[in-house]
């Protein structure tokens, strides 16, 4: 493809993230998916030659991954499968794309109570496989990720472990982000567990600059420079029933 189709690729893939963002900021649930909607015709219109290809994938499983969370049931669950298809095409296309690698974790993660007990240990065990996939890119990067298995699993010694490594590369989630965090309620009544808030408070936030790249509205690569005091695991469906 030559410069202009690849320009008109990144201009899609520019209206559609913009459509995401108004998505996940307003109240109307129905707004919020007919936005989405619209966003993922506009990551499906970029040509699959175009250097914006690999970025559409990203951003359009990272869409359905918003989406799944509107969602209930087997729909939700569908939506989580066909985000994490869009993840693994990022990787293909790029190895090291360590948002996809990241997010496809977290849609595994999110799947798993949705499905029957007899598939979740099969899940759990691939969302730690693109985990690691990830920390092998950003060391780190998923501790947090990795604390919620072993919570899972009830392995506190290992889930403590992974927390004291996620505070000290400053990857944690908000205080009040862990304390709703569903996997993490029987670590939360650990006797060890207020002491290690307290010394994650203690730490200064940091920014670091993660090793994937996007396009600014020049069409040129930057750095995703971002805050990794918050771990990329959104738990929580937003509530639009207020």
């Amino acid at each position: 493809m030559g410069l202009l189709g690849s320009i008109v690729g990144k201009s899609k893939v520019k209206s559609a993230n913009k459509k995401v963002l108004a998505a996940r900021e307003t109240t109307d649930a129905f707004q919020a998916n007919k936005l989405l909607s619209e966003a993922m015709l506009g990551y499906e219109a970029v040509e699959s030659d175009s250097s914006a290809f690999k970025d559409a994938l990203y951003n359009w499983g990272s869409a359905l991954l918003y989406q799944a969370r509107l969602k209930e049931g087997s729909e939700a669950k569908s939506l989580y499968e066909e985000a994490g298809k869009k993840f693994s095409f990022c990787l293909v296309a790029k190895s090291d794309y360590l948002a996809a690698a990241l997010d496809w974790g977290v849609a595994l993660m999110e799947v798993a109570p949705l499905q029957a007990e007899s598939e979740r240990k099969a899940t759990y065990a691939l969302a730690k496989d693109k985990f690691s996939i990830a920390d092998n890119i950003q060391q780190g990067v998923a501790s947090y990720n990795f604390a919620c298995l072993h919570a899972l699993n009830k392995n506190f010694d290992a889930c403590k472990e992974s927390l004291e490594l996620a505070r000290d590369y400053r990857n944690l989630p908000d205080e009040a982000e862990i304390l709703s965090d569903a996997d993490m309620q029987d670590v939360i009544k650990l006797p060890w567990f207020s002491e290690f808030i307290e010394s994650a408070k203690a730490l200064p936030r940091r920014e670091v600059t993660r090793k994937d790249t996007g396009t600014d509205s020049n069409g040129k690569e930057e750095s995703t420079t971002y805050s990794d005091v918050t771990a990329r695991k959104e738990k929580n469906k937003v509530d639009y029933k207020k």
